[in-house]
Formats: C-alpha cells, sequence, structure tokens
C-alpha cells in the first residue's frame, strides 16, 4: 500500500474522517432514528459517522465483521476501520489486576498474559487494546490505582516493556497480536488529593524521574499508540499540552505513532478553561499533536473550517491521517480488513486451558502474605469457618474486565474442600449478625477466616476515596472474631492499599487483591500450604490516612527523622510514625530467608566500569520457595536531591531448605545517572550508597565512590 498516494487522493473531509474515533453503535444501527439523540448532540450526520477512522469498543468477531462490511460498502476509498478497545487484564480469560500483576514482581508473567489477552482480542476483533496503564501513583486514595503498578518507576518500566512486548510481538501484523496504546500520557497518578481527573501539579525534574520514565520504557519497545491523561500538566491539558505530546514524545523520545485522547478529552478543555469552544479545542489539539480524539467532534466539525480560515496548515492533518494510516498497513487490514477475527475459532481459542494455567499461575504469584503468626498453611487436622461480606464471592475479575465472566469462577470454599480443608461453616453477610444455631457452628471452629475488602467497582476510573479503612463497618467482623478468641485470617479483596492498623492483631492477612478467573484456585492453593507465597507490594501500605502520599523513594530534608531516635524539631508526625505498615518491596513466605555477605568487585568505579554486587540469601526454613531480591541505590551527594533510595533491579529466586544462592546484580553508569529538569540524562561523580535485601526496609548496604572521568 503507498500510503502517501492513498493520502493524497482523500478529501479534505475523507482526512478529517480518519482523526475520529465513534462507538460500534453509530455504524450498526439507523442513524436517522435509533442515535438521533446521539448524532444530534454531536452534530454528525451520515456521511461523516461513515468517514470514521476508528472503532472504540467491540463484542465479537462477528459484530467486527459486520460494522467493517457496512462501513466499506459506504467508503469510497476502502480504507477498513480499526477496532479499538480497554483489555486490561484480560479479554475472556482474566488475569490479575495490574496492581496485582506488579505485586508478583515477575514482568515475564505478564509478557505471557499480554500474549494471551492479544490472542484472545484478535480472534474476536478486536486490533488495539488501550493497555498497558503505567502511571505512578503514591496516593491509594486515587481509585485507578488498580489499573497501574504502584508508586517506583523501575517496577512499573519493567512491566510496561514487557506488556508492550507480549501485545505486539515482532510484527502486530500478525493474527495472534495486537497493537497496544499506553496511557494516561502522562503524570495522571499525580492528581491533586487523589482525585480522579483532577489537577496535576508536579516539576518537570519530578516529571522526568518519576512520573515519565514508565511511558519512555513503552515507547523504547515500540508501542504503536499513546493515549492522553484527562489531566493538566503545568495547567495545560494533556491532550493538547505541546510540551508532551511535541517536545517530550515527538522530539525528545523519537515516537512516531499514533496519538489518542482519552474518551472525550479534547472537548473537555473547554471546561478545563482553555478553549473558549470545541473549535478553539480543535485548534489547540492538532496544534499539539494528537491525532485521534475518543467519543467526541472538535476536529469532524471544525478543522475544515479552521484550514478555510488559515489558521491551519493542511500539513498538520496529513500528518496525522498518516499516522493512522500507517497503524493501519502495521496491522495488515489493507490486505484484510477481517484480518485475525474469525468466529469460528473463538470458542476454540478463549478460555482455553493453557491460558487459564497461566491465569492460575499469574494470581498466585500475585498475592502478598502480609502477617503469619504460625496459621497458615491451613492444617487438614483443624476445623474452619469462613465469614465476611466476600465469603461466598466469585465477583473476582475486578474492573476493566468487561468482557470476562465472573460467573464462570469458583468460590473459596469449593477449592478448600477439594484440598481437603475442614470448612465447616460459610456466610456472606454485610455485617456479623448471626443466628444462635449460626453461633453455634462458628464457635465450634477452630479458626476463623475473614473475607474482607471492597467490591470490584469501588476500585478503577472515578472511584476515588478519602476514607482507607475497610468500608461498610467491616471491623466488626474483626472485632467479632476477636471477642470469640478464635485465630482469625484475613483475605483482603481490594483493588487500592488500606488503612490496616485496626486489623494488625490479626493472626495472619492474606492480600489478594482481585485475581482473574482462577482467583479461588490460586488462593486455595496458597492457603493449603501447596503454594508458597511469594508476591511482595507495589505500593507502601499506611498506618493512617493521614500520612497519604506515602512512598519509599522520598527526598530526604534539611531535617531528616531517624527512627525510633527523637527529634522535637525534625521531619516526623507527633501522633504517628512516618513509616509506612508494610513498605513497599514487602511481602512474606511460609520460608524464612537470610541476607548475608554482601560483597561488591569494586569500591571504585569509572564511567565505562561496570561493578558486580552480591548477597548470599540462605533459605533456613524446611520450605522451599521464591524470594525476591531487591537491589536499591542512593546517590549520597548530587546536584539536585536524589530519593534516600531507588529501586535498581530485583531478581525472584527459587530457594530449597537450608540452601544459599547468590544473587549478583551489575552496575553500570546509566543505573547511578538521573534526569535534569529538562529531561537530559545526568551523571555526577560522587558517592553511591549500594543496598540489597528483602523489601525498601529490610536491606544490607555498602558503598562505592564513583568518577565520572576516565582512569588516571
Amino acid at each position: 500500500m503507498d500510503i502517501h498516494k492513498l493520502l493524497s487522493s482523500l478529501t479534505i473531509e475523507e482526512k478529517i474522517g480518519q482523526l475520529m474515533q465513534l462507538a460500534p453503535f453509530f455504524f450498526i444501527e439507523d442513524i436517522d432514528v435509533k442515535v438521533f439523540g446521539e448524532v444530534t448532540a454531536l452534530n454528525l450526520n451520515k456521511e461523516k459517522v461513515f468517514h470514521s477512522g476508528s472503532v472504540l469498543g467491540i463484542n465479537s468477531a462477528e459484530q467486527m465483521i459486520q460494522i467493517q462490511k457496512k462501513y466499506l460498502k459506504e467508503s469510497r476509498h476502502k480504507i477498513p476501520l480499526v477496532f479499538m478497545a480497554d483489555i486490561i487484564h484480560g479479554y475472556k480469560t482474566i488475569f490479575p489486576v495490574p496492581i496485582a500483576m506488579a505485586a508478583s514482581w515477575n514482568p515475564e508473567l505478564a509478557f505471557q498474559a499480554a500474549k494471551i489477552q492479544a490472542k484472545e482480542s484478535r480472534v474476536s476483533g478486536v486490533q488495539v487494546t488501550f493497555s498497558p496503564m503505567v502511571d505512578v501513583s503514591r496516593d491509594p486514595r486515587w481509585g485507578r490505582v488498580v489499573e497501574g503498578f504502584g508508586e517506583d518507576p523501575y517496577l512499573s518500566s519493567a512491566f510496561s516493556k514487557c506488556i508492550v512486548q507480549g501485545y505486539q510481538g515482532n510484527d502486530v501484523k500478525q493474527e495472534d497480536q495486537v497493537a497496544c496504546c499506553v496511557k494516561h500520557f502522562a503524570a495522571y497518578g499525580a492528581s491533586e488529593a487523589g482525585r480522579d481527573y483532577n489537577t496535576v501539579d508536579v516539576s518537570n525534574y519530578s516529571l522526568f524521574n518519576t512520573y515519565l520514565p514508565s511511558y519512555k520504557a513503552a515507547v523504547d519497545a515500540g508501542v504503536k499508540l499513546v493515549m492522553t491523561s484527562f489531566n493538566t500538566i503545568d495547567s495545560i491539558p494533556a491532550t493538547v499540552n505541546r510540551f508532551l505530546l511535541k517536545d517530550v514524545l515527538r522530539d525528545k523520545w523519537g515516537f512516531d505513532g499514533v496519538v489518542i485522547s482519552d474518551y472525550d478529552s479534547l472537548h473537555q478543555v473547554v471546561a478545563h478553561g482553555v478553549a473558549k469552544d470545541d473549535k478553539e479545542a480543535a485548534l489547540r489539539g492538532l496544534d499539539a499533536g494528537l491525532d485521534i480524539e475518543m467519543q467526541s467532534t472538535c476536529y469532524t466539525n471544525h478543522l475544515k473550517d479552521l484550514l478555510d480560515e488559515n489558521q491551519i496548515d493542511e500539513k498538520q492533518i496529513d500528518q496525522a491521517v498518516y499516522r493512522i494510516l500507517k497503524l493501519k498497513e502495521d496491522l495488515g487490514l489493507f490486505e484484510d480488513p477481517y484480518r485475525g477475527a474469525h468466529p469460528e475459532k473463538e470458542a476454540e481459542i478463549i478460555f482455553a486451558k493453557e491460558h487459564l494455567d497461566v491465569a492460575e499461575k499469574f494470581a498466585e504469584e500475585s498475592i502478598v502474605l502480609l502477617k503469619n503468626e504460625d496459621v497458615l498453611p491451613l492444617s487438614k487436622k483443624l476445623k474452619y469457618c469462613i465469614l465476611g461480606p466476600y465469603a461466598e464471592t466469585i465477583r473476582t475479575n475486578g474492573a476493566w474486565a468487561g468482557h470476562g465472566d465472573n460467573n464462570l469462577n469458583t468460590k473459596l470454599a469449593e477449592q478448600l474442600k477439594d484440598k481437603h480443608i475442614n470448612v465447616d461453616f460459610v456466610k456472606a453477610s454485610l455485617l456479623p449478625d448471626y443466628s444462635q444455631e449460626e453461633l453455634l457452628r462458628i464457635k465450634e471452629a477452630d479458626q476463623i477466616i475473614l473475607a474482607l475488602g471492597e467490591n470490584e467497582y469501588e476500585a478503577g476510573e472515578a472511584h476515588s476515596k478519602v476514607d482507607l479503612h475497610l468500608p461498610r463497618g467491616q471491623q466488626q467482623f474483626f472485632d467479632f472474631a476477636k471477642s470469640l478468641n478464635k485465630k482469625i485470617i484475613i483475605l483482603l479483596y481490594h483493588g487500592r492499599p488500606f488503612v490496616l492498623t485496626p486489623l494488625i492483631e490479626a493472626d495472619a492477612i492474606l492480600d489478594v487483591f482481585y485475581l482473574g478467573s482462577k482467583a479461588h484456585e490460586a488462593i486455595a492453593n496458597v492457603l493449603s500450604g501447596k503454594t508458597n507465597p511469594s508476591g511482595k507490594l507495589p505500593m507502601s501500605y499506611p498506618r493512617h490516612g493521614g500520612q497519604v502520599p506515602i512512598y519509599y523513594n522520598h527526598l530526604s530534608t534539611g531535617r531528616p527523622h531517624k527512627r525510633g531516635v527523637y527529634g522535637e524539631y525534625d521531619s516526623h508526625y507527633l501522633d504517628e510514625e512516618n513509616e509506612a505498615l508494610f513498605p513497599f518491596g514487602f511481602g512474606l513466605s511460609y520460608a524464612n530467608f537470610e541476607y548475608a555477605n554482601l560483597t561488591i568487585s569494586n569500591e571504585q568505579m569509572y564511567i565505562n566500569d561496570v561493578i558486580d554486587i552480591s548477597v548470599d540469601v540462605k533459605n533456613v526454613s524446611q520450605t522451599p520457595g521464591f524470594e525476591i531480591v531487591e537491589f536499591y541505590i542512593n546517590d549520597v551527594h548530587s546536584y539536585y536531591a536524589r530519593p534516600v533510595k531507588e529501586l535498581k533491579g530485583f531478581k525472584k529466586v527459587w530457594i530449597n531448605p537450608q540452601e544459599i544462592k547468590t544473587v549478583t546484580f551489575q552496575i553500570s553508569k546509566n543505573d547511578l545517572s538521573y534526569y535534569d529538569p529538562k529531561g537530559d540524562t545526568l551523571l555526577e561523580s560522587g558517592i553511591f550508597e549500594l543496598m540489597i535485601g528483602s523489601s525498601s526496609e529490610d536491606v544490607l548496604s555498602t558503598s562505592i565512590e564513583f568518577f565520572k572521568g576516565g582512569k588516571s
């Protein structure tokens, strides 16, 4: 396909149409009858609709083929539509929500899951997925933390890269791959007060060092699309922000793919107060480098007038249209507009056993054991009851799993009984109100399992909270179980960090998030001891909501506080500790690991050197298991203040009982550099503290001296 030749043959109306994305019903229903209201509100007509370049959402291969055929019948140049959808953590086979994925600290599993998502999506007619979401966030009040990979740019970048590679493979033209769209560009996770769609106000220094690296990892991995965020950056909405979309994304990073708005966000810049109407919004969007507007009509209704008034140049439109046509060519749609969509294969590919096996393994590795006073694994000799609002839940898919079916999921008690665990009584209720007969059954149990948390749609878009305690009085379940003088095991079904201080006296706390299609198989495997938990937290869990935002990789202050040492005029709270209740990188195992013999290959390092840092990790228990070994760096003296520690590497290693594994990380100049406020790499001579440990707060440390110049 000669895209330049095709582009030159298009009318201006046909070009502008390529820049608009609409929902499927515009193409399926009778425009003059069933969607009349929507058409009128958006100032559309049949001609404009059938000039549109892409479709938002699709339900099946059959529906995709139906729409594509109808569209191509109306298209003068037979330019196919491209079908896009939110396939965040599974199409029909649902994997753990992204925050739980990150808790696995296993990007390779995310790669495998993305490949499966691509396969199931493409056969069902989806050609582009709006994933991964890589917004770094330090604020659990923000509901969309469930969709991202936590508070750390290095961990987020590792998942960002692998997921892009899993979706796209080596060639998105292949029938089992999809193009993907990283989102939300940029810094959406820094919304003030944790409130969705709210203002973001961060320095360029923080932007480049904390919030942008995970997007850049996706761009470096070859991501085909970038979606803008709803928020402002430096008081300009991201959707019309030239600095973000041109200076950084295109010029500094060399991105040559498609930039798409989030839902209606180009029109929303009017509400932001930076455009007086949709016409000015269209002008600002095109000028900033926005290619596709999703589900709004600023471009289609106003670009022609702006062109006639010489406020824009047709070359600007041509550049955007070229990128869209190039995406369609990359996907192989000019050769076959239905490429990959096979209604007859959907049932064979979707929910395949091998897909579910990966989902179960991923779910197992995403579970985090926060506390265990020798009550886990469960004993086959004891009697258990399961109480709480989620005691019988099958709703484990989580937010943004619209094609998944919770009704296909199993219940926890069923899975535990299959593993010969004696679950004698199960009751789901909103409050611990029980009949005399039920109370007798509960008292007969040796230990109580409490299934607590939040509903799956309490976490996600537009679901911000100010109260980070368990909702709807669930503390009463803990108080009730405590009053019976029983051992208490808490399972947390949720999508954001909670304040768990009131529950800290529980005998065990198991963080199970929303783990997808095989959630309860995985949870039962961990509870029964078939699988040893290995997950670690990708976000810090606060002791109190007043600590938020809380994160491990903070800057020091001029008056730093040392834990356990009183200083009246240092940076501390009067009524609570500074540190998280459960810090970033924390997670227990049924095994016990000890770290020793931290060694470095050289105490001095020059610019072209690569040095090794090693530690011995011993399994001092009789239980084999995975340990995630974490490597951090602190730039002790620098021109710009640096975080007290930054994750620079991690390895997940299997260690048998009494075995010692030596784990080695390599350090190069890239690990010692950072970005200045212009986004340029800065590398300075000086002392660097090197730390390896089991969490961000439990490390061994040593140091090196780095010389920027060559060896003398």
